[in-house]
């Protein structure tokens, strides 16, 4: 059937054939080994040719049968975990969980690595997840896009997201607004007034830990600077680098994206000789083992990623709505109690 006709009849609903590999290579006037090549994003054919059989695989509705496949396998139960970030190391944790429970519950568990915000190796790696015929999918700090959502759909995969608060998708995962305003509302009890955001990405996450900040700035009738608000990647080395950003003493306190941009911004700044925290306290995200190797020691807004692991297991298994994780503010020696205004 070609392309056009499989549509025609879709829309105006009558019954068509389940597509094929053969089909899809009738339609997109290639063979069929060219469509398998496509398909599993082989590499030795043109980006323009394998877009567009890909592209009239989703129209044509096309996707191995899951279910049927375990069916005729006999499988045992899988979940594949998918990890979409890796430049700071909360994912362990979250793995570690996932294990745990998977274990309890008797169920095999399959990792695969889609690269750091690679949309196209996501995209390359759930359709691996799904050669793999898992019961459900649970990804890491996964940035799903439409065309991820529609490959899912389409093969009637349940997934859960973790570590990414997403209204559009079921979810385990913190709060990542009221991080943001926890964090916030610390430093401006401890007297502070010029405080920065550094080392968030311009993803939802560090949208939301944003908004979460503005509240809190605004909430305490104090002035929000675009240039005390700083972007990275919330690696050590962008922690680093953003030092510079304000090293000229315009905020007396910062919010760090992660555990990992604060002991940047330790080490830079004491590379620099300042001293910590009278001269910059810093108050950091994540509650990594990090927190207490660095010189001070990071106050931080802890996130419970075992948790998140064990809780995302159950949710996925047992089709749950999206949970929040609570969260812990633990104190160290990173901030400072400003006794008066500055």
């Amino acid at each position: 059937m070609r392309k056009d006709d499989y549509n025609k009849r879709k829309r105006l609903g009558m019954k068509v054939t389940k597509p094929t590999i053969k089909n899809i290579a009738r339609a997109a006037g290639v063979s069929t080994a060219t469509v398998s090549r496509a398909l599993a994003y082989k590499n030795n054919l043109k980006p323009a040719t394998a877009k567009r059989i890909r592209q009239i695989a989703q129209e044509m509705g096309y996707h191995k049968n899951v279910a049927a496949s375990q069916l005729a396998s006999n499988m045992t139960n899988t979940i594949a975990v998918i990890i979409n970030y890796t430049q700071t190391d909360f994912w362990i944790g979250i793995l570690n969980g996932i294990l745990h429970r998977a274990r309890e519950l008797n169920h095999q568990v399959i990792t695969f690595y889609a690269g750091d915000n690679d949309s196209r190796r996501l995209t390359q790696t759930v359709n691996e997840a799904l050669e793999h015929q898992a019961n459900g999918i649970l990804m890491i700090s996964g940035k799903m896009e439409q065309e991820q959502v529609n490959i899912l759909s389409t093969a009637h995969m349940p997934y859960r997201l973790i570590s990414i608060y997403n209204p559009e998708h079921r979810y385990v995962s913190s709060n990542n607004v009221e991080i943001g305003e926890q964090a916030t509302n610390y430093l401006i009890k401890r007297g502070h007034r010029r405080i920065g955001l550094v080392g968030i990405d311009h993803y939802l996450t560090g949208q939301q830990r944003l908004f979460g900040y503005q509240r809190a700035m605004t909430e305490a009738g104090l002035p929000i600077n675009p240039q005390w608000i700083h972007y990275g990647d919330y690696s050590y080395q962008d922690g680093k680098k953003l030092f510079s950003a304000i090293q000229d003493g315009s905020v007396t306190a910062v919010v760090a994206g992660s555990d990992m941009i604060g002991a940047g911004l330790i080490k830079a700044a004491t590379q620099s000789g300042w001293r910590l925290p009278e001269q910059l306290s810093i108050i950091s995200i994540d509650g990594s083992d990090i927190c207490e190797l660095t010189t001070p020691e990071l106050t931080t807004v802890s996130q419970d990623f075992y948790q998140m692991g064990l809780t995302s297991v159950d949710n996925l298994l047992q089709d749950q709505p999206a949970t929040f994780i609570p969260t812990t503010l633990i104190e160290r020696d990173s901030v400072q109690t400003l006794p008066t205004e500055k």
